[in-house]
């Protein structure tokens, strides 16, 4: 194993190999404020990656990122931390999001669940050997689409229901948000199986941890729990992560999109049956119609990045930032639409489903 210094720079380096040239992340040595608080407690208990870094442009949704993921994903609940990062890369998966997947698979054989992590990374799940683990894995994969049969009955208890919709909702945040900010994975396809398993050897010690529940919390204000989030009640850590985290999203986009923008879109989501979009944009082309100049450019980039992120290219981002969008805007529309995207998908799979 690398030395902890040498391990943590390598990680930050490959992560922000593929990082669109839009992104211009801060580094740990010219960090200041609250981006310098979130790297290194992320440093401290995960690692520096280029997906929370890609959001330095606004220092408050960096922090929203890194506080969802930590609190939600990392820290044992009723839910262990491993199999909530083997649900992200399982869902990495069907959001066509290699990045975040690769990431996911080294971090679940960093946790040595290699018949898990092989089974991922082959997409052979009927290999994993524990039946609940697969049906809850097969949850996972089935929940982007609404009214999915295997979302019907689903494996976990009224007690780990909220923590299981809450890693739904950060892993599709994350997918989106990644697709956003990134061009695919910094693995080559012909070292994948080595290269997944040498990085999850790197990250046993960061994995092996048991994290303090609620030490990032402090980093976002106070908020009062959103009625679209009725299904984390139960769970105060999940309800008050997601309270905060969802609060500061929802205040920067009101200096990145119009309100008119903001209501199209919601409804438009509210419709929205999930599944794969066709392979053509004509679809987004039909859905942004009513809109004009900058709002239009600025709606389509939101509808892709919530819906159909792995049909981003740099050229619908340019289409948005010729009208002068500054980076922290971009940041802005790319959070605000990711976790419009996320909640959808965690709302209807939700026992009593919720509207945006």
């Amino acid at each position: 194993m690398l030395p902890a210094k040498l391990r943590n720079s390598m990680f930050d380096k490959i992560s922000g190999v593929t990082m669109r040239k839009f992104f211009h992340p801060s580094t740990l040595t010219g960090a200041q404020g609250l981006i310098k608080d979130v790297m290194l407690q992320s440093q401290r208990d995960f690692f520096i990656n280029g997906t929370i870094t890609s959001h330095a442009a606004c220092p408050i949704l960096m922090a929203g990122m890194w506080v969802g993921g930590r609190e939600i994903v990392l820290t044992n609940q009723k839910l262990p931390a491993w199999l909530k990062k083997a649900m992200g890369a399982a869902l990495s998966e069907v959001n066509k999001c290699p990045y975040c997947e690769d990431f996911l698979i080294s971090l679940t054989h960093a946790a040595k669940k290699n018949n898990v992590a092989n089974a991922l990374r082959q997409n052979e799940m009927e290999s994993i050997d524990d039946e609940l683990t697969l049906k809850r894995l097969q949850w996972t994969k089935a929940s982007t689409t609404r009214n999915a049969e295997e979302l019907h009955i689903p494996p976990f208890s009224p007690e780990e229901m909220p923590e299981a919709l809450g890693a739904l909702l950060v892993f599709n945040y994350t997918n989106k948000i990644s697709d956003f900010t990134m061009k695919g994975s910094p693995v080559p396809s012909s070292l994948r199986s080595g290269a997944l398993k040498l990085f999850g050897r790197e990250l046993q010690d960061s994995s092996a941890m048991d994290l303090e529940h609620g030490d990032s919390l402090s980093m976002l204000p106070e908020a009062e729990l959103q009625e679209e989030f009725s299904w984390a009640t139960f769970n105060p850590l999940v309800r008050d992560t997601l309270s905060r985290w969802n609060h500061v999203v929802e205040e920067e986009i009101t200096q990145g999109l119009s309100g008119e923008a903001q209501h199209l879109i919601k409804k438009n989501l509210n419709m929205w049956q999930g599944g794969q979009a066709p392979l053509s944009r004509w679809w987004v082309e039909e859905e942004v119609q009513d809109l004009q100049g900058a709002e239009r450019d600025k709606a389509r980039l939101v509808l892709l990045i919530a819906k159909a992120s792995y049909q981003i290219d740099d050229g619908v981002i340019e289409q948005v930032t010729r009208h002068g969008v500054s980076e922290a805007d971009l940041v802005r529309l790319g959070a605000w639409s990711a976790m419009l995207g996320a909640k959808t998908i965690a709302n209807w799979c939700a026992p009593v489903p919720c509207t945006i």
